[in-house]
């Protein structure tokens, strides 16, 4: 039997293929205009029937920020030092929320 073997690139494969492509200087401003669209989605939420609500192309620019972000720990060699602050800050945050709780 022959077993087909998927070429797909992971997501992760994909945004690396992508930060290789580009220089450090132009994700880095690409970087500064996804952050600044997401800001602008966020000031334009809205209380609708005592509810928060963002508008539909928030999700997208949440996804530019992430891939971006991503794109810069890989060109600068920092997704291991990225993750390891990730881990660090929601563990820091899960702790407060069980103090808060005892409160």
């Amino acid at each position: 039997m022959i077993e087909i073997i998927s070429t797909e690139l992971s997501l992760l494969d994909k945004i690396r293929k992508i930060s290789e492509h580009y220089d450090k200087y132009t994700q880095i401003r690409k970087s500064q205009e996804e952050c600044q669209e997401l800001l602008d989605e966020l000031y334009n939420a809205v209380y609708i029937n005592d509810k928060i609500t963002l508008p539909d192309n928030t999700w997208s620019e949440i996804a530019d920020v992430i891939i971006m972000c991503i794109q810069l720990a890989m060109q600068h060699g920092k997704e291991d030092i990225v993750r390891e602050q990730m881990e660090y800050k929601v563990n820091r945050q899960l702790e407060r929320v069980a103090r808060e709780k005892e409160d």
